[in-house]
Parts: C-alpha cells; sequence; structure tokens
C-alpha cells in the first residue's frame, strides 16, 4: 500500500482526463483541465461564483479560505474544468484525505456544461488521485438531496445522515449525508 501523500498527475493521467466524461460535448476538445496551484484573485471570484450558483455554498462564503486550507494541507488537490476559448472555469472538485479515507468537495459544474459527463469525469479523476495515494474509500457529504442519485449510479451509498441543528452545519440550510464508496487500487 502506498502512504497518503499529495499527488500530481502524472503525463498518462493528464492525457487520459484531457477530455473527461462520456457525453459528445465531453470530446469537445474545448475544455481543458487544470490542477490548481496558485489560485489568483479571479480565480478565487469565478471559484466562488461556482460554488454559490451551484448550491454548494452560501452567500459570502470564503472560497479562498477552503482552497487555501485545501492546496496548503500537503493532502488536497483542486482540479479545475476551463473552457479553452477564454479560460473560463466550468466545473471544480477538490479532493484530499485524512490518512484514512479520502473525501471530495466541491463537485460543481456549470449550468451550461451540466449532462456533459463532466462532473462524472471529475469524480472519476479525484477518485484515481485518491487511489494513487493508497486509499481504499472515498467519502463525500451531499446536502442536496437532488444529488443523492448523482453519486448512487457512480456507486457511493449513503452510510451516516446528519440533520441541520444549527447554521454551522450547513450554509445552505439542509441536512446532509455522508456518502462512501470503495476505490479500485
Amino acid at each position: 500500500m502506498k502512504t497518503p501523500g499529495s499527488p500530481t498527475l502524472s503525463p498518462a493521467d493528464a492525457a487520459r482526463y484531457d477530455a473527461v466524461g462520456t457525453g459528445d460535448k465531453a470530446k469537445d476538445p474545448g475544455v481543458f483541465l487544470e490542477r490548481l496551484q496558485s489560485p489568483t484573485t479571479h480565480d478565487i471570484a469565478a471559484i466562488g461564483d461556482l460554488w454559490h450558483k451551484s448550491g454548494l455554498t452560501g452567500p459570502g462564503h470564503d472560497a479562498g479560505r477552503d482552497l487555501a486550507t485545501c492546496l496548503n494541507s500537503g493532502r488536497g488537490s483542486v482540479i479545475l474544468a476551463r473552457t479553452a476559448k477564454d479560460a473560463t472555469i466550468i466545473g471544480t472538485i477538490m479532493a484530499g484525505h485524512d490518512g484514512e479515507s479520502g473525501w471530495v468537495h466541491y463537485l460543481a459544474v456549470s449550468h451550461d456544461a451540466r449532462g456533459t459527463g463532466l462532473g462524472s469525469g471529475l469524480l472519476a479523476l479525484a477518485e484515481d488521485i485518491l487511489a494513487a495515494t493508497g486509499l481504499a474509500v472515498n467519502k463525500v457529504t451531499v446536502t442536496d438531496p437532488a444529488v443523492h442519485d448523482f453519486y448512487r449510479k457512480l456507486g457511493y451509498e449513503i452510510v451516516e445522515t446528519f440533520p441541520r441543528t444549527n447554521t454551522q452545519i450547513s450554509e445552505i440550510g439542509t441536512d446532509f449525508v455522508v456518502m462512501r464508496k470503495r476505490l479500485k487500487s
């Protein structure tokens, strides 16, 4: 088993994920992936806006703080999907681990790119990154009941539910569940 660490994409993995997803638009070379390393102020604002529009965060959420925490942890990666035309951020996923389980956060796809396979492709990439560190399980917290089916179709099961008891649990005001999937090693 490999020691958990902060992986980078190999040239082979980068080529494999040049066009993520399964839909016709996913084959379009107009989308590229980037492992975020030093976000600009513009990147942070665009990411925060995407997360808010996707219902992942509430108004005034500090995306920069979450990005910095992940990037400075030594145990996480942030992958962005951008349009090749103007480098607009149309998708994000944050993958990290606690030494035992992988965790994905902030899987977001812009409204215009939904249904293209981009979301499932980003999730598959995050799972591959986590499996490459030697982790056997990935977990995700979900606040939107409509999203449960997305994860179920990709092999996740609900393992725990937390009702909203105060505003610190969820900025968007809903219960959340923890879902889990065994990773391929």
